[in-house]
């Protein structure tokens, strides 16, 4: 079976090897027809091919650079003709026209750029607008949170509040407490009105001061106890102590974390629940580095809730985290929402909408437009209809929405000019491959270099041009003499490995398949 396959590979390859080497004697042998129909001026030369798709137009004056294979790489370079490794006429590769041209430079047939889809678009100078979208959840504000808590050991009367979640108003009883402590307090209180009652009545301005210094202090003392206003005074006018103190909630909001039961014993600086207000609520959103540049504190944003469709909440935020969390790479924001109608509640699932600053006088370029080399960024810059040259690039911001990405450009390319935006990983491709070839490409002598006399075509191994214009024959060869072969260039020897590169595309699959077939 594994020999079945080995040959079946095998011709394969020879039968696209013939099927190459036919189209190259057609087209070889289309070009002479076409010269002996002619007149007797010399015929422009072909279009050399620089790819599948990439071809440049060359004129007969044009300097020669060198001679290649295509098929075979940048290996087969050669400053002479010659046959490649793969029994190939090497291909001479014209100079451009107009300027001379860098590594990397690509020009595509102006019929082959519909073709391959490659589409432009201009370098703009504008304003960067980038909305962020966050995500967070709805909690409870710090200042709106109060904690009942007992200054006084003692023991719970009444407990009104039981349940968590609870609605209360401002005011509304919560439990009664008796305290030994308080009871003591509000005793001395009594003793300090009655001795404020008898130094007035003897009319002793000394007297009334003192008791009415000590009457202030006792008050303070209860106040300082937990023991509200109205209760002190409530003593003060009756002259009986209260054995049960009333305690009631600072603010509207819900009962949280009660702690207590029915007529339990509670300690001093014990909390025996708490009250939370959600008039206004916190959205902890967390943003990533790329984000942190956009936002500002006071910024607004638009919030949604899965539970209020087609209704938006306005807020703005309040804080940014000062530090970043190492394991998702991302800072707390928060930001502060009104709840008026207290349709918002702690724990709810929020998507929100930041409406950054926008950044003026930017350059910008299509997000599509830019390639990551791994190493820096690079996009294709538009010098003429067809022609393309690499340009590295460094860029800043990202922003718009939808298909309408772009970039903020720091350095590169300016306003005004054109770059790929569809097509410029074709071209990528084969701007890597120029470069390559420049690398490669040998060092050719000024008299090597020069145009063929009479604006003739250089001549290869298997055709030679009629001195008399007539049609083009091979030069006979006398009887018993055999054609010499034509050694590889010192550079295919020394670049064996590299030979094997342009043949990978189609090597791989079959690889893939049989792996013992072309080891």
């Amino acid at each position: 079976m594994r020999r079945i396959i080995l040959i079946s590979g095998l011709v394969i390859v020879a039968a696209v090897a013939g099927l190459v080497a036919g189209l190259i004697l057609a087209s070889g042998a289309g070009n002479k027809s076409a010269g002996a129909a002619g007149t007797r001026s010399t015929p422009e030369p072909p279009s050399v091919s620089a790819g599948n798709a990439m071809a440049v137009k060359t004129s007969p004056k044009r300097k020669i650079l060198y001679y290649w294979d295509p098929m075979v790489g940048p290996s087969s370079i050669s400053p002479k003709p010659g046959i490649s490794s793969m029994g190939m006429a090497l291909i001479p590769v014209y100079a451009p026209q107009t300027r001379t041209a860098t590594a990397g430079e690509v020009r595509v047939d102006p019929a082959m750029v519909q073709n391959m889809g490659i589409q432009t678009a201009p370098v703009t100078l504008g304003t960067l607008v980038h909305p962020v979208r966050v995500v967070g959840y709805l909690r409870t504000p710090a200042p709106g949170r109060y904690s009942i808590t007992i200054r006084a050991s003692g023991w719970i009367g009444k407990l009104f509040a039981t349940t968590n979640g609870t609605t209360v108003k401002k005011g509304a009883r919560l439990f009664t407490l008796y305290s030994p402590a308080i009871l003591a307090a509000e005793e001395e209180l009594i003793a300090a009105q009655k001795a404020l009652a008898a130094a007035r009545k003897i009319a002793d301005r000394s007297a009334v001061h003192d008791t009415r210094e000590l009457v202030r202090s006792v008050e303070l003392r209860l106040y300082y106890l937990a023991v509200g206003w109205p209760q002190i005074k409530k003593i003060a006018r009756t002259l009986k102590p209260l054995e049960y103190v009333t305690f009631y909630s600072p603010a509207d909001g819900v009962l949280t974390d009660i702690k207590v039961h029915q007529k339990s014993q509670i300690t001093a600086g014990t909390t025996v629940m708490r009250v939370d207000t959600l008039s206004t609520l916190w959205l902890d959103a967390y943003v990533y580095e790329n984000q942190l540049p956009w936002i500002h504190t006071g910024q607004h944003v638009a919030a949604r809730i899965a539970a209020f469709p087609g209704h938006t909440f306005g807020g703005k935020i309040i804080f940014i985290d000062a530090f970043e969390n190492p394991q998702n790479h991302t800072t707390a924001v928060r930001i502060e929402l009104p709840n008026a109608r207290n349709e918002l509640r702690p724990g709810m699932y929020a998507l929100a909408d930041i409406h950054t600053t926008p950044f003026k006088h930017a350059i910008l370029i299509p997000r599509r437009a830019v390639i990551n080399s791994g190493t820096g960024e690079v996009t294709f810059v538009e010098i003429s209809h067809g022609h393309f040259d690499p340009v590295p690039v460094r860029t800043g911001l990202s922003g718009g929405t939808g298909m309408r990405h772009v970039l903020q450009v720091l350095s590169g390319v300016g306003p005004g000019q054109k770059v790929v935006t569809s097509g410029q990983f074709m071209i990528d491709v084969e701007s890597q491959l120029n470069e390559i070839k420049s690398r490669f490409m040998p060092k050719v002598p000024t008299t090597a270099a020069a145009p063929p006399p009479n604006n003739a075509m250089p001549a290869t191994p298997d055709s030679q041009k009629n001195s008399h214009g007539g049609s083009t024959k091979p030069a006979a060869m006398p009887k018993g003499m055999k054609m010499p072969a034509t050694k590889p260039s010192a550079l295919s020897q020394q670049n064996v490995r590299v030979d094997e590169e342009p043949l990978r595309w189609w090597v791989r699959p079959l690889r893939g398949r049989h792996p013992k077939m072309l080891m």
